[in-house]
């Protein structure tokens, strides 16, 4: 029989919501590190607000297909 969840399950749910915060943080941080910094004259693209989110959530959406890829077929 089994009594719910355990504290282990508890603190990797806890570990990789943190772990997907983390990313998309640094996904709006290095992205704007790089409009901001104008790796290899990118600012120009990035400085409308909506291109930015859309590569922004582009890249979060790369992000989560390669964390699927990998759970699927890296084991």
């Amino acid at each position: 029989m089994n009594g719910g969840p355990s504290l282990g399950d508890f603190l990797k749910d806890l570990g990789t919501r943190a772990g997907a915060a983390a990313v998309v943080v640094g996904v709006f941080f290095g992205l704007g590190y790089v409009a901001r910094t104008d790796v290899f004259e990118l600012s120009r693209v990035l400085g409308a607000r909506s291109v930015f989110f859309g590569v922004a959530f582009f890249l979060i959406g790369l992000v989560g297909v390669g964390w699927i890829a990998f759970q699927q077929y890296g084991r």
